[in-house]
């Protein structure tokens, strides 16, 4: 098989053959021909499919291949993510005690602020009188407080929230 296709040649041949010259789709078929390329129309080809599926029957071996081939990419996603869930739940569950830490944590430091806050208001403004705070800052400090939160001696309690 040449490499080129040679239309003169065919042409010259075609002619000799046929006493006409080839049309421009025989010109085209030939060409394909010479490369080894068929063309086939769609009731072909279905017809090629059915008659290779009718005479295909599948070898002891090939169904033991199919069957297997689970163990092949799927088998070792799998067993990674039976492997990685455990790891990925602890961080979870890490993160969460991390986060409710520190929940806790900014809790407490901004109760703590809020209560300097009043303490250093109430000792410069009141003279740590608490009778004379307003009602709505005593209001908030036993709301957040407590009862308690102001001593009888006039300064403020923090640590009867401790015990």
């Amino acid at each position: 098989m040449n490499k080129e296709f040679d239309y003169v040649a065919f042409a010259k041949n075609f002619e000799a053959t046929n006493g006409r010259p080839p049309t421009a789709d025989e010109l085209d078929n030939a060409k394909w021909k010479h490369f080894g390329i068929k063309w086939h129309t769609p009731e072909e080809s279905q017809a090629e499919l059915e008659r290779i599926n009718a005479s295909y029957k599948p070898t002891w071996s090939e169904h033991l291949k199919d069957a297997l081939s689970f163990l092949g990419r799927g088998f070792f996603k799998a067993l990674f993510f039976v492997l990685v869930s455990p790891i990925y739940l602890t961080m979870l569950f890490f993160n969460l005690i991390k986060s409710a830490i520190g929940v806790f944590m900014v809790w407490f430091v901004s109760k703590f602020a809020i209560f300097c806050l009043m303490a250093i208001a109430g000792f410069t403004l009141y003279n740590g009188d608490y009778t004379k705070f307003p009602n709505g800052v005593t209001w908030i400090a036993n709301l957040l407080f407590g009862d308690t939160v102001f001593s009888e001696t006039g300064s403020i309690n923090f640590f009867h929230i401790l015990y």
